[in-house]
């Protein structure tokens, strides 16, 4: 009688142990699953600009995982789309972190910095006289950066898109 009470507790011990092994590993697909929802959700809000429903989503992506490049890249071009040019380059800066070679990231954040540049430089345009050495060189600086910002929104031919 001895054996058989103790061969039933070593089989129900024995099931609880799987059931704790299957209910951990039916959870993590789940959560996986609900991540790539959301970054799913979170692209498709972002191609059809609507830019505060698909940074929502972001975030919650990269809160669930924080080493998602590409969900901070997106979120470095949603900053830069809606003017916040110091939160598009933090999120640049992350993506980069994670991703050295992401050479979009490296182009979208200097054109971020390039129009920080330029706005600096504006100011500093209005500000002091403009006849003065350094007057001077504040125009000609703010010309060659106005001038590379339109050229770098320019249209690009695709024969001209394998030099770039």
């Amino acid at each position: 009688m001895a054996r058989l009470i103790f061969k039933a507790l070593l089989i129900l011990s024995l099931m609880h142990l799987f059931g704790c092994a299957s209910s951990t590993q039916e959870k993590e697909p789940k959560g996986n699953q609900q991540i790539m929802v959301l970054q799913s959700e979170a692209e498709q809000a972002y191609k059809m600009a609507r830019l505060d429903q698909a940074e929502s989503l972001y975030l919650q992506v990269l809160t669930s995982v924080p080493n998602y490049a590409p969900g901070w890249f997106r979120l470095g071009n949603i900053y830069t789309r809606t003017g916040r040019q110091d939160a598009a380059v933090s999120a640049y800066m992350r993506c980069l972190e994670l991703d050295p070679s992401n050479q979009k990231a490296w182009y979208n954040m200097s054109l971020v910095r390039i129009k920080q540049s330029t706005q600096v430089l504006s100011s500093a345009s209005r500000q002091g006289n403009p006849n003065t050495p350094v007057g001077r060189q504040i125009k000609a600086l703010l010309h060659a950066l106005n001038s590379i910002q339109s050229e770098s929104h320019a249209p690009v031919l695709p024969s001209e898109q394998a030099s770039r």
